[in-house]
């Protein structure tokens, strides 16, 4: 080769670092479907979640960045180099496409809060590295090196000749050095953590302990007895355990459970409703919830094994209450509902709405992984809403942030019922699943795992779907939620204990 052909440089083919940007984000959209976890939002959410733009244009831009970093220099277009590009695009694709989604919700620009908004960002990211990373690094550098073959076979010059300048040979080096160690690390930490033991044995050991009431007395004895003890923490009042009766045993008796955070006010207007209609309501308190000091720690403190106990306990008080046994919940008093609904003959219905089965940003397949990590992590307390820290107006009684291990503990929960599910047929004979399609805080997947695992075993379940086009929140009970529609959700309820098949509309009216 001639002197003055060695200096020729080839050309540079800068626009690839933008085919490089689009091919990435690209397919990142497209393993969304396959990994479980549901986009609701096609532009911008005001929650925060990521939405189909949020990830193309994060993605895409990552992948433009590192590609012009890595390849747009002359003679650097190398299978290797393909391959570090697309595995550092996807480890630094998490925390662009959160920052983004957070940039775009309403409010989110206020200096006050970046601090608890970075939080909330860094968690989640950490969240879906150490689950999802190793395989979002393994798909993107086969599309690196994918991307590289296409370069070579599109023009032939680019393929790469021997180049001796000291500092860009060692920028690959170093670069290949940091994707090994992703690669590794991120690969090493999924297969730790889904190998680490959650203890669901204990769980299933002690699913259906039960004294049922055998008589009204018994249970309104029972309900003051747990109040009592209620009234010696430092609870909010509207926060006890809370019993709306007819004086007597009646056809039927509604059990509802309130989501994490919340307390038995949560649903002070739904049981207003279902006392109307005839019904008993017990609202029964989860332990760890309601304390006055809405800034409380003790969530934290909350296990599987509580959230199992008061699920018997308060089926034990229903017994005596009511004929007909229906037993609900939102959320992680969803999962107590199913727990129930799997583990007792005598609760005559078991309806859970939107059970926390399994966040949304993370795939089922991953929920093991994100389980032991929460658990084994040092707890920390992250606000429901980063950008203004506190809740919804109205909403004195529940707590503005939760608590990573009380997270947890609901999930190992999940996890257990989940595992049961899948082994054993339910025994109530009548399960009910509320799916709310707008919801982006839990996997809707997993949801519809757990119905065809009962459907597998012969039961029957009554599925009913709120449209995405309603756009319902995932708190669909409380009445102090913007994003709720109580009035339809309570009839919908309703309707599914009576049998009916609910009208809900298509679209907000």
């Amino acid at each position: 080769m001639s002197e003055q052909h060695r200096r020729t440089p080839p050309p540079r083919h800068g626009g690839w670092d933008v085919i490089a940007g689009l091919a990435f984000a690209i397919v990142a959209l497209l393993s969304v479907p396959l990994s479980g976890v549901a986009i609701n939002e096609l532009v911008a959410s005001p929650q925060g979640s990521v939405s189909w733009l949020t990830l193309f244009v994060g993605v895409g831009l990552t992948g433009a960045v590192f590609w012009w970093l890595l390849l747009i220099r002359p003679r650097r277009y190398t299978l290797l180099r393909g391959a570090i590009a697309g595995v550092l695009v996807a480890f630094f694709s998490y925390p662009v496409v959160l920052t983004l989604a957070d940039l775009l919700r309403r409010g989110s620009l206020d200096p006050e809060t970046y601090a608890s908004r970075g939080n909330n960002l860094l968690l989640r990211t950490i969240i879906t590295q150490l689950t999802t990373g190793f395989a979002s690094t393994l798909v993107l550098a086969f599309v690196g090196i994918v991307l590289v073959l296409a370069l070579h076979r599109r023009h032939p010059e680019t393929i790469p000749q021997r180049d001796r300048r000291g500092f860009w040979r060692s920028v690959p080096k170093l670069a290949a050095g940091l994707a090994l160690f992703l690669v590794v690390a991120l690969v090493g930490a999924f297969a730790v953590l889904t190998l680490l033991p959650l203890d669901t044995e204990s769980l299933r050991a002690n699913a259906a302990a039960s004294t049922p009431a055998t008589s009204y007395d018994e249970a309104v004895a029972k309900v003051e007895a747990v109040r009592a003890e209620e009234k010696q923490l430092p609870l909010n009042p509207r926060c006890l355990s809370n019993l709306l009766t007819h004086g007597r045993k009646v056809e039927r008796v509604v059990v509802f459970f309130h989501g994490l955070t919340n307390c038995p006010a949560q649903a002070e207007q739904l049981g207003t409703k279902l006392f109307a209609l005839g019904y008993n309501v017990y609202l029964p308190r989860i332990p760890q919830h309601g304390d006055a000091d809405q800034m409380s720690l003790v969530l934290a403190n909350l296990t599987a094994e509580e959230l199992v106990a008061v699920g018997n306990q308060a089926t034990d008080i229903a017994r005596g209450l009511g004929d007909e046994v229906v037993v609900t919940g939102l959320s992680a008093g969803g999962i107590i509902a199913g727990w129930i609904g799997q583990h007792r003959a005598d609760a005559d219905q078991s309806i859970a709405i939107a059970p926390f089965l399994s966040p949304n940003l993370v795939p089922g397949w991953a929920n093991h992984a994100a389980t032991a990590l929460l658990l084994n992590a040092p707890n920390a307390m992250v606000w429901w809403d980063p950008a203004t820290r506190d809740n919804p107006p109205g909403m004195t009684y529940a707590y503005p942030r939760y608590a990573t291990h009380g997270l947890a503990q609901a999930l190992r929960l999940s996890i257990a019922l989940m595992d049961t599910a899948a082994a054993k047929a339910p025994l109530s004979p009548g399960l009910g699943m509320l799916i709310n399609e707008a919801d982006d805080a839990v996997s809707k997947a997993k949801i519809e795992e757990l119905v065809l695992h009962w459907q597998d075993h012969g039961a029957k379940v009554n599925v009913v779907r709120l449209p995405l086009a309603l756009e319902l929140g995932h708190d669909l009970i409380d009445p102090h939620q913007p994003t709720g529609d109580p009035d339809l959700v309570y009839q919908v309820m309703v309707d599914m204990m009576n049998g009916v098949t609910p009208t809900i509309p298509e679209t907000v009216q």
